[in-house]
């Protein structure tokens, strides 16, 4: 019983890493997996400290300037007891209140990640800040794949070089020279060479037969394991 119970096991384990080829072969990036996204960026708000700004809508401007993409990163630069950060809802970022807070950053400088895509709202609650436009709102787009490479243009053709004119051959004498038979070693004609389009149907064709074949090896398998037992 031991030893029919190690053989069964044996099988177990004999199936489930056919499995895992087969589902790893079958769904393998034959055109290139789609990348992942580039690193990050982390931008510095209003590119100098969390401060009161020069004018009421510098911060507004400053992030209608920029492309926010997820994996980005925002940093406030301020000191820690001398400012924070409130992400709050769109009505309290108008508003200018912090009754129902999302996130505080009291701590400086602050590093927010840009993990999704949407608008996020930020203020100071720190004395009348926001009164005086120390507020901030992004708008968070998803990351772009990279687009597929476009070929080059293919170079013009060069300019056919001009015709010159056949030189006449000597004549022999009492009339025209008979043609000369071109020398046949015994050599087969040279295959054609197989076109780009029957390639790309034989790597198809490869594509198709490949799971089966080894659906095929897996049942074989399988008959080998079972006549030993």
């Amino acid at each position: 019983m031991a030893a029919l119970r190690d053989s069964f096991i044996i099988l177990d384990v004999v199936m489930v890493m056919v499995v895992a080829q087969l589902f790893g072969f079958t769904h393998g990036c034959w055109s290139g997996c789609p990348s992942a996204c580039p690193p990050g960026f982390q931008y510095q708000v209003g590119s100098s400290v969390w401060s009161i700004p020069p004018s009421p809508h510098y911060y507004t401007n400053w992030s209608s300037s920029q492309s926010f993409r997820t994996g980005d990163s925002l940093r406030f630069g301020f000191e820690t007891g001398n400012n924070d950060v409130i992400q709050v809802t769109r009505q309290e970022y108008e508003s200018c209140t912090a009754c129902n807070p999302i996130k505080v950053l009291n701590n400086g400088p602050a590093i927010v990640p840009l993990t999704e895509r949407g608008v996020f709202y930020f203020i100071s609650n720190f004395s009348n800040y926001c009164a005086l436009g120390l507020k901030l709102s992004v708008k968070v787009h998803d990351c772009p794949r990279r687009s597929p490479r476009t070929p080059p243009p293919s170079p013009s053709p060069l300019p056919a070089p001009p015709s010159s004119s056949p030189v006449p051959s000597p004549r022999a004498r009492g009339g025209s020279n008979p043609p000369v038979p071109s020398p046949n070693y015994g050599y087969p004609p040279e295959a054609a060479a197989p076109s780009v389009k029957s390639m790309a149907s034989m790597l198809s064709g490869f594509r198709r037969g490949s799971s089966e074949t080894l659906f095929g090896w897996a049942f074989e398998l399988c008959l080998v394991v079972f006549a030993i037992l």
